[in-house]
């Protein structure tokens, strides 16, 4: 939910914040408000896919200052979507603004779009830090609110209708509070509290400065201003024929008509008046609509009570009773669905499709000549629609029936720039006729058969998998599904950065370089943690304190300037083709994560800020373009005697007994390569522009402004050199992209 133009409002009329220490107290944080705030606020790279592990780092830093302000923090998380269906319209909207924001960055242009990880990045390092969570059945802002006034504490987020709830603790907008920390000392000096200094905002506030509205009018107010649920154009006629003092006109359009729905509610009072007035401005046959719209709205501001604080307390009482999740055909889920749901170990992605039977698929930034990123990981989503829809109709037969929304899951997905509704037929048996299983029958699995089940989901031999810890089986089987089912497929060097990229930030970032240490004394000593508390794999830890701490430092050194953000101008364009293959291997985990967790996590699997870094991968993919020898390349940028350049053989070696060569594609000759270089020497103007600036190796040998071709795969596997085509890779036209 939102408030256009209420925020701004609000800071230009100083007197509703005021200036407040913010320690030893509860309070609530809106969680999908501060991811994203962290996210931009902190300026973390999300061109390349998403740098999660400075994401985590920030959401460390932000946790630890108020946790040492004595600040007991509890993150609340949207749920599904609503049931009824009166935010879909909102929602597509923003899915498809989502896809016009993408293809800006496809094209070397600026935008911004949340990478898909960062939710389940946030949520991991939450658990890591022992900061309790929870997901709301449905939209969480009135859960917030409800919390929040049962505990008396204030609410943080940077959500506009959070200066409408009556919250007695009062609200924080992210936006006005510092997280540094200081220190208050008393006239002696000697040190009382720790606080980080914030900005309060109380609706008693606006009730004082805005003489004549109340707070029992406010949810009326924000309805007449047009929020996520009624489009504030209804009102337009209406709010016209409201007249201003000429001082209140000399301001932009929509703080004036902030002004007239003061006005309005100052001069009619109770909201029956305001309706009959209203009333002379909307014709006949949509009034009906229209005010059961503003009804729905206004309550939605009301809502009193709310059962969040028993998801911080006795887990067991979280049961399908006390939960407002059901299945799309209205039947009860069994007891550990909720229960797992609300404490957020389910994603919104599973409570959707069986809840509404609808999903909507985030665009990546992708190429959007290409299929969806999300095509080659369909297979998995349909896996786990048919252990979703099996529980709603475990007692009727799918075979011949009609494909509709009862039987079948919405989804929505890009297309070129566009959205696009299929109807996906869940899958009920796997390719040896294996069948799923039920929601009801899950737990009670032994957890072989369910590691069993889930490998034989993806189709990998777990026997082919035996030389790497357990903690990475579930991350190895994610790039063998990948690399065997890219569409279009992906070139050997994005395996390699992905490698490179787990070993950098799993092993390398985490090794500790202070001191030495014995390998079987870490083991016992750790109870199975890592030592430094960032993240509980142990074994993998361990490899990278085996290496000398000279070795940690000089791998760490020689990586370091693939961190750099690239800069791209018309010489070195944005290569959207390197983004889509890593944007494919993100949809194959995310999914493959949520399989995982459907199944009750089988397989522990580090996060996504052990295991991908964007702007590193896409500097270290177009650098090994022009490597004649990328394996030695990586291994001496690893260190060849090293613990790291062992691991990175061996890790090469399973996935590529399991995805062999004819699953990439073929880069450009060496030829070709050369003569292509030796053209843009001769063009260079900037002496500084090395070989990890190559735009791409479709770019073209020829000295003319032809048309980009690539040599691509268009044949059966078994036969590499059969049905080569070429394609034409030419950029469309920035004309084409209209703002939706």
């Amino acid at each position: 939910m939102g408030i256009h133009g209420l925020t701004s409002f609000i800071y230009d009329n100083p007197e509703l914040l005021k200036n407040y220490e913010l320690h030893d107290t509860r309070v609530v944080i809106d969680g999908n408000n501060l991811y994203h705030y962290l996210y931009y606020s902190s300026h973390v790279n999300h061109q390349y896919g998403g740098d999660y592990d400075h994401f985590a780092n920030q959401v460390r830093q932000f946790f630890g200052v108020l946790q040492e302000c004595g600040i007991e923090s509890y993150v609340i998380f949207d749920g599904a979507y609503e049931t009824n269906d009166r935010k879909l319209r909102t929602v597509l909207a923003r899915a498809k603004e989502r896809i016009h924001l993408a293809a800006f960055i496809s094209q070397g242009m600026k935008a911004k779009v949340l990478p898909i990880l960062t939710h389940e990045t946030l949520v991991n390092v939450l658990t890591e830090l022992n900061v309790r969570h929870a997901t709301t059945s449905f939209e969480a802002d009135n859960e917030i609110a409800a919390l929040a006034s049962e505990w008396e504490c204030p609410v943080i987020s940077n959500d506009s209708d959070f200066y409408i709830f009556n919250l007695t603790g009062g609200f924080i907008p992210l936006d006005c509070l510092s997280v540094h920390l200081h220190v208050k000392k008393d006239n002696s000096g000697k040190p009382e509290y720790k606080y980080v200094e914030a900005q309060i905002y109380h609706t008693d506030n606006f009730v004082k400065c805005f003489t004549g509205i109340s707070k029992d009018n406010l949810p009326l107010f924000a309805t007449l201003l047009g929020n996520d649920f009624i489009d504030s154009r209804v009102f337009d006629p209406f709010l016209a024929s409201v007249k201003l003092p000429m001082e209140q006109l000399n301001s932009c359009k929509r703080h004036i008509q902030i002004r007239r729905v003061l006005l309005c509610l100052e001069d009619t009072g109770t909201i029956q008046k305001v309706l009959q007035r209203l009333s002379r401005h909307i014709t006949k046959d949509k009034w009906e609509a229209i005010e059961q719209l503003i009804y729905n709205s206004v309550s939605g501001y009301c809502k009193t009570y709310t059962n969040l604080a028993s998801h911080f307390g006795d887990s067991s009482l979280i049961t399908h009773s006390n939960s407002s999740l059901v299945t799309y055909g209205g039947k009860a889920l069994p007891n550990w669905f909720p229960m797992a749901f609300h404490k957020g170990q389910l994603p919104t992605l599973i409570a959707n499709a069986i809840v509404s039977h609808r999903v909507i698929l985030p665009t990546q930034v992708e190429s959007m000549k290409q299929p969806s990123a999300y095509t080659c990981s369909a297979p998995l989503r349909h896996i786990i629609y048919g252990i979703l829809l099996l529980h709603d109709q475990c007692d009727k037969s799918y075979e011949g029936t009609e494909l509709n929304k009862d039987t079948c899951i919405e989804e929505w997905n890009r297309e070129v720039k566009g959205q696009k509704r299929l109807l996906v037929k869940p899958v009920f048996s796997l390719t040896d006729s294996k069948p799923l299983p039920h929601l009801d029958s899950i737990p009670e699995l032994p957890i072989e058969e369910r590691r069993e089940l889930l490998l034989c989901m993806l189709d990998c031999d777990k026997s082919k998998l035996t030389d790497l810890p357990d903690e990475l089986t579930l991350v190895c089987a994610a790039i063998i599904y990948w690399v065997k089912h890219a569409q279009p497929q992906v070139y050997y060097r994005h395996l390699v950065a992905v490698l490179v990229s787990i070993i950098k930030l799993l092993i390398i970032d985490t090794a500790d370089v202070s001191s030495s240490h014995n390998v079987n004394q870490d083991a016992q000593t750790c109870d199975g943690k890592n030592s430094s508390g960032d993240h509980e794999f142990i074994m993998i830890s361990v490899l990278g304190k085996e290496c000398p701490s000279k070795h940690v430092v000089g791998a760490r050194s020689r990586l370091h300037k693939f961190t750099a953000t690239p800069t791209h101008n018309a010489a070195h364009q944005f290569d959207a083709s390197i983004v889509h293959g890593f944007s494919q291997f993100q949809a194959c985990l995310r999914e493959i994560m949520y399989l995982n967790k459907l199944l009750l996590v089988p397989y522990t699997c580090p996060g996504p800020a052990y295991i991908f870094n964007g702007t590193f991968a896409y500097q270290l993919c177009r650098e090994l373009r022009t490597r004649k020898q990328p394996d030695l390349f990586i291994l001496e940028l690893l260190g060849r005697s090293s613990v790291f350049a062992t691991f990175y053989n061996k890790f090469h070696a399973v996935v590529l007994e399991n995805a062999p060569s004819e699953f990439f594609l073929l880069e450009n000759s060496a030829r070709s390569r050369k003569k292509d270089k030796k053209v843009r020497s001769s063009k260079a103007s900037n002496p500084v522009c090395d070989s990890a600036r190559i735009k791409d190796e479709s770019h073209s040998t020829s000295r003319s402004k032809k048309a980009k071709s690539t040599i691509k795969i268009a044949c059966e596997v078994n036969n590499k050199f059969s049905g080569l085509t070429i394609e034409d890779d030419t950029d469309s036209d920035l004309s084409d992209m209209e703002m939706y």
